[in-house]
């Protein structure tokens, strides 16, 4: 009965002997098949030569580790007119010539590498009792086949991908309708995409984001297609010329007055040292402006100024144009676990009461969480005198700081917050978000750049086109610049737009691919080699 079950793991072997110890099965096998092909002529052949040994390892078994000694035979070949003399016969399906795995381990190996990568599967084969290292596995990764998409892409998405952050960019090619990553490129450039383009006569829709290399290497490579911008970019371009343009006049707009409610408080007072330290930060701030607004003036563009600089394109993009110094806005604390406990903390303040650890004590009774921190940020402010413990050199600045602090009551709203209030659905906005249209809407300007990025993002979510062309004629003739460069550019792109808006196609599923190759790209610790990663983005179980 032992004999059976091993011999049906060994399909045309009869296993001779079992053999075990603490690490591993031996099992001693011979070929069942009295004949063997020769692989020049295919003449069949009984008459054995002679024998030798190989020693394969297998699948574990029992959490044991499995090798093979199997008596492999060499024929003489029969035919006289064969060049050969002798051969050995061959077990294509379960091990190939010179393997030291088999076939089925082999490819369990390769599954596992796919799914976790060579350091991760290397040490998991360790505990499957199917040991091998980081590049072994690598090395089955690259040598075996990726199971392609055989059918023809119809509809396909483009985008980019950093191979290596603002330094080198690939492509990666999804097939929209099977969720399917259908190639990586090695950079982004119109000619290689076109080139890829050309192999592939069934696509008709091309999704892509609003770069004019991809807009050209879609119409190069691909002329029978229609091409698709995506929506998510539309709105984050939408987004960039609000922010770009709110920069150039946010002075101005904090001239609004705006009643307390619609303005982010301040919760805690900033001690010494945050405050140092906020100012040493402005300060090296001020001085990149400065310097980006020097090199401006002496004729450098922004990728220029970003390259000798050091910094991403956006950030010199955000500089470069600004009139004034942008100053950092706070970020807003809408909820405090404190709030609820401030009444009770003002009415102790009012009984004379103004020792922060005392407070914090009494309140933690009452199901306060917080740190006694927060309780003596609050109470800073609040102090009529200093405790008798505060030292010399703290109050000399403390008085200045405190009624600063005190008679701020709240900020002005940070650029990023009226960005998205232009850009946010009308039933979405809360009563305090309508009240705020209302107060910027004062300004004229603020008032038509308002309703011009409404009715874009409308037409964007409700994928309409209708009112397309009067958006396009509102916008070059309104007088703002930003606002004109921005439906210039639209009216570049306009064929890709408008089906983008009738169409449903998009690239998000191509953002979500991204996103896995990134995850793909950091598991394999920084090994990641353009030929690793199509194979596991291509790879299919």
């Amino acid at each position: 009965m032992l004999n059976d079950f091993f011999s049906k793991l060994l399909p045309g072997f009869m296993v001779k002997n079992v053999a075990q110890d603490d690490e591993q099965i031996i099992l001693e096998a011979q070929p069942i098949h009295l004949t063997a092909l020769c692989p020049s002529c295919h003449t069949s052949s009984s008459r054995i030569h002679s024998y030798y040994w190989r020693h394969p390892h297998d699948l574990p078994l029992c959490h044991l580790a499995v090798r093979l000694r199997l008596s492999v035979r060499r024929f003489r070949c029969l035919n006289p007119l064969c060049q050969r003399q002798t051969f050995a016969e061959q077990l294509p399906q379960f091990l190939a010539r010179y393997a030291r795995r088999t076939e089925r381990l082999i490819n369990s190996l390769y599954h596992l590498s796919q799914a976790l990568g060579g350091i991760a599967a290397a040490r998991l084969s360790q505990h499957l009792r199917m040991m091998n290292s980081t590049d072994t596995l690598l090395r089955l990764l690259r040598r075996k086949s990726v199971n392609t998409q055989p059918a023809p892409v119809r509809v396909l998405g483009v985008d980019d991908w950093a191979m290596r952050k603002r330094v080198t960019y690939g492509t990666i090619l999804v097939d929209l309708e099977r969720h399917r990553v259908v190639d990586l490129l090695e950079d982004r450039t119109s000619a290689t995409l076109a080139s890829w383009l050309k192999k592939e006569p069934a696509i008709e829709v091309i999704t892509r984001d609003r770069s004019t290399e991809y807009a050209l290497g879609s119409a190069n490579g691909a002329p029978q297609a229609m091409q698709v911008a995506d929506r998510w970019h539309l709105l984050q371009n939408l987004s960039n010329m609000l922010e770009k343009w709110l920069n150039r006049i946010y002075k101005r707009v904090k001239q609004i007055i705006l009643p307390p409610s619609l303005l982010y408080r301040i919760p805690f007072f900033r001690t010494h040292s945050e405050d140092e330290a906020s100012q040493a930060s402005r300060q090296r701030r001020l001085e990149r402006y400065t310097e980006i607004q020097q090199r401006k003036h002496d004729g450098q563009n922004i990728l220029q100024i970003s390259y000798a600089m050091n910094l991403h394109r956006e950030t010199v993009r955000t500089y470069y144009y600004a009139d004034a110094f942008p100053e950092r806005q706070a970020r807003p604390v809408a909820v405090s676990i404190l709030d609820p406990y401030v009444p009770y903390l003002e009415g102790r303040c009012q009984q004379g009461c103004s020792n922060a650890s005392q407070l914090w004590r009494e309140i933690q009774e009452q199901g306060f969480s917080g740190s006694r921190r927060m309780v003596l940020q609050w109470m800073k402010p609040r102090r009529k005198q200093p405790a008798a413990s505060t030292p010399k050199k703290y109050l000399e600045g403390v008085a200045s700081r405190q009624s600063n602090s005190a008679s701020q009551k709240g900020k002005f709203p940070p650029i990023r917050e009226i960005v998205w209030l232009f850009t946010k659905k009308t039933e979405n906005c809360s009563q305090q978000d309508e009240l705020l249209r209302k107060f910027l809407c004062q300004d004229k300007e603020v008032r038509i750049v308002a309703e011009i990025a409404q009715r874009f993002t409308h037409m964007v979510r409700e994928r309409t086109s209708t009112d397309l062309d009067s958006w396009l004629a509102d916008c070059l003739t309104c007088g703002i610049q930003d606002v004109v460069n921005f439906a210039k550019g639209i009216g570049q792109d306009y064929q890709a737009v408008r089906l983008a808006l009738e169409k449903p196609w998009s690239n998000g599923q191509t953002e979500g691919q991204v996103n896995r190759l990134k995850l793909l790209k950091r598991q394999m610790y920084g090994r990641a080699k353009l030929d690793l990663l199509r194979c596991r983005m291509l790879y299919s179980p």
